[in-house]
């Protein structure tokens, strides 16, 4: 081969060489580099760099330079640390390299630990944040197009407790590309050790930065739950952001856990979805408008949540055509994390149940729990640390008018101490519709009135049942009891007539029938009754045990015909009542066992009066037996 074809043939490999060699990576120990670097960093972000480990270094396509074992500072070298270990990649400006000048373009942060402020006096970031903001709002053009953070982990302080917290498995990618004034976010992470997801897109850092307003569409997402959110925010007057979102959690206690904070009645709660419009400053957000769908019920209305570094709180006023409480009342009846605890043994502690505040103010058209329907009904329930107090300010019950308060509160020398107080009371109610409504044998007939006044103390079910204490007063008018025919069973001496047919077509009608019952350490001592019609005359004493559910009482019953036909002083027939709530035994009472049965009363009275006349228990179609 001749020289003349030789040489540019061997200048084109050489060239050829050059260009592969430039887009190669080169490991080298260049510290030169990660002064040169820096300095170029320091002027323009306010960080310095410092790297152990070795340097690579890419010319072509593009200029790119890898720090390895490297070090961020605030400020100076000597300043606070920014970021620690793993590596950095920054992609350079070749105009501005060719110049001396250090522009980067893009930078990757992989396998590198970020600080963020430790405390709250803490100012890392703050030079940077200084200087980004700057050029962002300056609109000057030189400005990172891209930032990438792989296997990060990111550790800062929390604002609610000053504890020190870290987001792991940390992958971010910020794009802003200098052909779009938006700028995008994506990546995730894990928190509280679990995996998360977030999306920001459509947001102007210029315009939000230089004091304007800017659009933007977010999303989060965890293993029980979504967050998202579409709207616009400023800068102008602190943090501001305003449109509609919507979050949805299949578990209200696993999103909770993940954040690490709490709401008042969290444990009931497990479906969520809270959707409308928001407007968000600071650490407060409204809701205008809100639709809440929990339990399988749908609520509107407005509301506004604050979270503070101690307490969060919540108030909403909400409105729905009907709602099933049942599943809700279930849970609150539960009072207890543990499946496996019996009734009686489980935990009054209010501390599960108020970790947060709560105003809720609740209205339907209609309501159910259980079997039984309320309309119009209105309700509120607060939540305060240490107490609830649950209210219900009307409800129609089978044509009669339900009211009622319920206030627990934490004991001030014990938090595991409870105390409850109810009251309330009903007017016009329907009792035998609402037997019929409750699956009951319509056995009491009549339109009732009455009230309640109740408190307690316990740690769990058992020790308030026992320490109950107050008043319960019902009266009826012009009603009946069903299956069953006093007067033909004073006729017989004490005994029901045999047979289905007399039991099904038994009707004892009266004019008035009152019952009070006054309750001292769990028993209740029925201190005042009466039941009156135009044939005979009924009354009852006795008492009730709440913790052992049993009820023990005498019933006595005069006819007013036998002494208007004999002229003779008019003789009672009594019974014996006694045994548990569900299985109880009457049996007609010889005098020795009324005699025994008074003695024991009051022997039991301790802290009882005893006031006024006896009155008759509701007795179905028992069949008494005689006495032994």
């Amino acid at each position: 081969m001749s020289l003349r074809r030789t040489l540019p043939a061997l200048g084109l490999g050489l060239l050829a060489t050059g260009l592969v060699a430039a887009c190669l990576p080169w490991s080298i120990e260049a510290p030169g580099a990660a002064r040169f670097v820096s300095r170029g960093l320091q002027q323009s972000w306010g960080v310095a760099l410092a790297a152990r480990g070795r340097t690579e270094i890419v010319l072509l396509p593009l200029p790119r330079i890898v720090f390895t074992d490297i070090r961020l500072s605030e400020g100076e070298a000597s300043g606070p640390v920014l970021a620690s270990g793993g590596r950095l990649s920054l992609q350079l400006d070749l105009s501005a390299l060719l110049t001396g000048r250090v522009e980067v373009d893009s930078l990757t942060l992989d396998g590198t630990e970020v600080m963020l402020p430790q405390t709250p006096g803490d100012r890392r970031w703050a030079g940077a944040s200084e200087h980004l903001t700057q050029r962002v709002a300056g609109d000057d053009g030189d400005r990172l197009r891209r930032i990438i953070l792989t296997r990060c982990a990111v550790t800062g302080h929390d604002p609610r407790d000053g504890s020190v917290q870290t987001l792991r498995d940390v992958d971010l990618t910020i794009s802003w590309p200098s052909w779009s004034e938006n700028l995008a976010l994506t990546g995730g992470a894990t928190w509280n050790g679990m995996s998360t997801r977030f999306t920001v897109a459509g947001l102007r850092p210029h315009a939000l930065l230089s004091g304007g307003v800017s659009p933007f569409t977010a999303s989060l997402s965890w293993p029980s739950g979504t967050i998202g959110a579409e709207g616009n925010g400023s800068l102008r007057e602190g943090l501001k952001a305003w449109g509609t979102g919507n979050l949805r959690t299949r578990s209200l206690r696993k999103t909770l856990a993940l954040t690490g904070g709490d709401l008042a009645l969290s444990p009931f709660i497990e479906d969520l979805s809270v959707e409308g419009s928001f407007e968000a400053a600071s650490d407060q957000i409204l809701f205008p408008n809100v639709t809440v769908r929990t339990g399988g019920n749908l609520l509107e209305g407005a509301g506004s949540a604050s979270f503070g570094p101690q307490r969060s709180a919540v108030q909403a006023t909400l409105a729905a055509e009907s709602l099933n409480l049942s599943p809700l009342l279930a849970d609150l009846l539960r009072l207890s994390d543990s499946d496996d605890a019996p009734p009686q043994a489980r935990s009054l502690d209010l501390r599960p149940l108020t970790g947060g505040d709560l105003d809720l103010r609740i209205s339907a058209g209609s309501a159910r729990i259980g079997p039984v329907q309320l309309t119009d009904l209105a309700s509120s329930i607060l939540v305060r640390e240490g107490g609830i107090e649950a209210s219900l300010g009307r409800a129609g019950v089978q044509g009669g008018v339900v009211k009622g308060r319920v206030t627990l509160a934490a004991d001030e020398e014990e938090a595991a101490l409870t105390r409850v107080k109810a009251q309330g009371s009903v007017d016009g109610l329907d009792l035998g519709a609402l037997l019929i409504e409750l699956g009951q044998y319509r056995w009491m007939l009549g339109t009732t009135r009455g009230s309640f006044s109740l408190e307690g103390a316990g740690r769990d079910v058992e020790a308030l049942t026992r320490s109950v204490a107050g008043r319960v007063a019902l009266a009826s008018e012009d009603g009946a009891i069903a299956g069953l025919d006093l007067a033909d069973v004073i006729h017989r001496g004490g005994h029901v007539a045999p047979g289905a047919l007399a039991r099904r077509n038994g009707r004892t009608p009266f004019e008035r029938a009152k019952m009070s019952l006054l309750f001292a350490d769990g028993v209740g001592e029925i201190v005042e009754g009466s039941l009156a019609s135009r044939s005979l005359s009924a009354s009852l004493h006795g008492r009730i045990t709440l913790a052992e559910r049993r009820f023990q009482a005498r019933a006595e019953l005069l006819s007013r015909t036998t002494a208007l036909v004999d002229g003779a002083a008019p003789s009672a027939t009594l019974f014996e009542i006694g045994g548990s709530w569900d299985a109880f035994s009457v049996r007609v009472g010889s005098a020795a066992q009324i005699e025994a049965f008074d003695a024991s009363q009051a022997a039991a009275a301790g802290p009882f009066r005893r006031q006024g006349a006896d009155l008759p228990l509701g007795i179905r179609a028992y069949i008494p037996t005689p006495a032994p």
